[in-house]
Formats: C-alpha cells, structure tokens, sequence
C-alpha cells in the first residue's frame, strides 16, 4: 500500500509539471514587457474571468490570456511565468467539468522464499532459496478536470490597486445609520461613509490574516447597502451583497461562492 500510494504520489507530481496556464498562453498586448519583481495572483470560482476583469480590473492592460480544460491547477503556481513576461496582477477562474477515470498498469516487486532440505555423502544440508519478480496491477485513477482561464495584466498607467487604498485616501462626508465599529473573531472593521458609498477599513487584526494592517480597505458597498467589493485575506477583490439582517450584523455574502461572512456591531 505505501508503494502505492508513492507511486501515486510521484504520478501526479510529474503529470502536473506542464502548467497548463503557460502550456496554452497567447499574447495579447502587442508589446512584450521586462520582467517583474512581484505579481498579485487572484484567483475566483465559478464566475467569468472576462466578467471579473470588466468589473474590476479593466484600468489594467492584458498582457495575454491562457485557457484549458484539465486536473486543478493551483495559480500560485503560474506566478513565475507571470514574473517573466511581466505581468503586475494574474488572475483566474476554474469551473468543474467532469470527473474522468483511467486506469495504468503498476508493476511492483515481488519475492517467493522456499525452504530446502536434503542429503549428500556428506551430511544433511537445509536452507532458502529465494525468487524474485513482478506483478503488475491495474490500478484506476480518477481524476476532477476543470475548465481553467487566465488573464495576464499589466499596471501601464501606475495606477493605485484597490488593495492598495487606506482609510487616508477617503474623505468623511456625513455619518450614515450604519457608519462605527464593526467585528467578528477575526477582525475589527470602521464603516465611514465617504460620498455615495460606505467604506469599511481594518482598524485590528485578531484571528484574520496578519498581512492586513491598520487603516487598509477591506469593503465598500453603497449606502442602500446591496452590491459591494470585499477583500479577502489573499487581498483579492470580491464582488459581494451586502446587508443587515434581523440581528442586526452586517452580513457579507459573496456572489462567486456564497460563502458569508457577518459582523456584529461594536
């Protein structure tokens, strides 16, 4: 069983050497770019990764796209190959497709041990004697296969990310009903009101990710609360619904998985 699953181990290492991402890239822009120190690597699911650069991301210039269906592939991955024709953002979407199941044929060791006995001139004699050989075992794998695209973008015009802004960037214009200090176990959030949208910035880091600090956006959505931008731990902007419920926790709910996050007011 160890051999086993080590061989299964080393399979799926050497199936995923070729990343897809830069297996199946083309260029877009017309002008290839120098190599970058750093790229911010998003990744969503279950959306359209050209609706997602639409919606957030269209001040950035494509540098090129990549597309494929296979096994997942974790994006993190690609941030290398997004370094060396540099790209400032790579981001990406996978969609489930199927699950398909092949089958290789797995060829182990095998030993045979015989106990021998008997007679000469001499004496009686006994001893061991051992065979050794190979079985082969047919053994399936099944394997989850994804529909995975990628957009390679560069910042052309230096223009200041979303994930980049602090709560110094934003002027106070008037309080709204939902404006104060807001938390949950793993941070504490301050909703101002800055013209016709409520912004919400890190004010602690408790259980959250460290790489967050004080003053840093973290959501904005509009005074009649609904559809917003949240930021997840990896920085990355998400569309969300935003609203408060009858316990009177403002509820984040994202619109590319559902997942929910809320927060009670301070």
């Amino acid at each position: 069983m160890k051999k086993l699953a080590t061989f299964l181990s080393i399979f799926v290492v050497t199936g995923c050497a070729s990343l897809g991402h830069v297996q199946f890239y083309d260029q877009v822009s017309p002008t290839k770019y120098s190599p970058t120190s750093g790229v911010m690597v998003f990744e969503y699911s279950n959306v359209s990764v050209d609706e997602i650069y639409d919606l957030l991301y269209s001040d950035y210039l494509i540098v090129g796209k990549s597309g494929f269906n296979g096994p997942y592939e974790d994006p993190k991955r690609v941030s290398s190959y997004a370094k060396s024709i540099g790209a400032d953002v790579f981001i990406s979407a996978a969609q489930f497709d199927e699950t398909r199941t092949s089958f290789m044929n797995l060829s182990t060791p095998t030993t045979s041990t015989t106990y021998v006995s008997g007679t000469t001139n001499g004496g009686s004699f006994s001893g061991t004697a051992t065979t050794y050989g190979t079985t082969t075992t047919t053994v399936p794998i099944a394997v989850n296969r994804y529909d995975q695209y990628g957009i390679y973008l560069k910042n052309v015009n230096n223009i200041q990310s979303v994930w980049e802004k602090t709560r110094d960037q934003y002027e106070v214009t008037e309080r709204h009903a939902n404006s104060g200090s807001w938390g949950n176990e793993n941070y504490r959030i301050d909703v101002v009101q800055s013209g016709e949208q409520l912004v919400g910035f890190i004010s602690e880091v408790l259980k959250g990710d460290k790489s967050w600090s004080e003053g840093q956006l973290k959501m904005f959505f509009g005074t009649n609360i609904g559809v917003g931008i949240y930021m997840m731990g990896s920085k990355a902007p998400i569309p969300a619904e935003f609203a408060v419920n009858k316990f009177g926790h403002l509820e984040v709910t994202l619109l590319t998985d559902n997942q929910q996050f809320s927060f009670a007011r301070l």
